[in-house]
């Protein structure tokens, strides 16, 4: 290889010379990078403080508009927290340690009915006040758009439901459940509730034994929830369920515990993985779309017309009204922690009070005797009314409260 030797030296001056300029050049790019960092980050701090200053003006209009009180704010060892990551991990400390209920009794007693606290960024209301609870989800909500913390909890299982809707969506989704759910006796066969009502009592030890009435009542209230929803029960009682009403009731209970779960945790959802989550809201509702598709197709052939519609167009308002339907049915098993909740709390309430469990055992049967009643019978049960209003004031009051009891047949 030949080099021709008065090339060289001007060839090395040339490499030397190059690098200075491509450091230069480096450098610049750098600097460049960070000053475009350095307006993105000032961008987004001032984005954020002038959506505040707005917020704040509303506020102050609507306090003044409506003659509201200043809202407290949590202080202490928060009062600096303004990102609210401390706050954060102290709810999620008595959340698992199953502390929260005193937790919030305490913050309310200190800051009085409503008060505020930064949590994960967001600006969280809290609120024991009979009037605002009634405000926010009875008469006024739909002036709300809380889709944005609830949409995404139920959105995988019930994409159209009632959970996923807000303002005029959520009324008539709202109407559309209140019709179908409005005269119970045609949707409720008391010989088929008094068939579960004799599984559940299988799972009552005879002995006077404590057992865990929780899980026997939500059970009960899931077997006649599916009944009227769905058309058949899924036997959550029953000593031999199918391997397919076994993985709906699975798939069922890990969606719910999912949807709890990432309520309480807020933003940070989205460190947890959600492929089991998806797969269980995919099983579910297929199972529920199966049976919905053949009551549909059922009702549809018993009460078929020839219209002269073309099928494609009648298949697809079938299908829609399918999917309306299943949104429905699972919004009303995706609710029935309510019932199971106020039952299990009631009948823990009832084996502390033998007095009152007496009277309403002789209320029952001076009413009723020892037979299975009918409608008519069920309306004139004052006294069971009543104690469940009161057993369901109690439940709310006292809702950390252990479920397994003793029952007597």
């Amino acid at each position: 290889m030949c080099m021709d030797d008065k090339s060289f030296p001007s060839q090395l001056w040339n490499d030397t010379t190059s690098q200075p300029d491509a450091a230069v050049n480096t450098w610049s790019g750098v600097a460049s990078l960070h000053r475009a960092f350095i307006v993105a980050g000032v961008g987004i701090i001032l984005t954020f403080v002038v959506r505040r200053l707005h917020q704040i003006r509303q506020l102050r209009r609507l306090e003044r508009l409506h003659g509201c009180k200043k809202l407290p704010n949590e202080s202490g060892r928060f009062q600096y927290d303004f990102l609210g990551i401390a706050k954060a991990i102290e709810l999620g400390f008595h959340l698992r340690y199953r502390s929260f209920l005193r937790y919030t009794n305490a913050l309310f007693m200190k800051y009085g009915e409503t008060y505020a606290s930064n949590v994960l960024v967001y600006r969280l209301i809290f609120t024991c006040n009979t009037e605002n609870i009634k405000h926010l989800l009875s008469t006024a909500f739909t002036d709300f758009d809380s889709s944005p913390l609830r949409k995404h909890l139920f959105e995988s299982i019930t994409p159209h439901g009632i959970f996923t809707l807000d303002s005029t969506g959520w009324k008539k989704s709202r109407e559309k459940l209140r019709s179908q759910l409005s005269n119970l006796r045609q949707i409720v066969d008391l010989n088929l509730c008094e068939q579960h009502f004799q599984a559940f009592l299988q799972h009552v030890p005879s002995n006077g034994q404590e057992f865990d009435i929780q899980s026997c009542v939500f059970a009960l209230s899931l077997d006649m929830q599916t009944l009227f929803s769905l058309g058949e029960s899924v036997d959550a009682l029953g000593f031999s369920q199918s391997q397919e009403k076994k993985q709906f009731l699975a798939d069922l209970l890990s969606v719910k515990e999912r949807i709890v779960q990432d309520g309480f945790r807020g933003p940070l959802r989205y460190l947890y993985p959600k492929q089991r989550f998806i797969q269980s809201c995919r099983r579910a509702r297929k199972y529920v779309m199966a049976h919905v598709t053949r009551e549909v197709k059922t009702t549809t052939c018993m009460n078929k017309e020839d219209d002269g519609r073309p099928f494609r167009r009648a298949f697809n308002t079938e299908t829609e009204e399918i999917s309306q339907l299943a949104d429905q049915a699972l919004s009303v098993l995706l609710a029935n922690d309510s019932m199971g909740t106020t039952l299990s709390g009631l009948f823990f309430c009832l084996s502390q009070d033998t007095r009152v469990v007496h009277k309403l055992r002789k209320s029952i049967i001076d009413t009723i005797g020892l037979t299975p009643p009918i409608w008519e019978q069920l309306a004139s049960l004052r006294y069971v009314r009543c104690v469940l209003q009161e057993g369901e004031t109690s439940v709310k009051c006292r809702s950390g409260a252990c479920t397994y009891t003793k029952l007597v047949k």
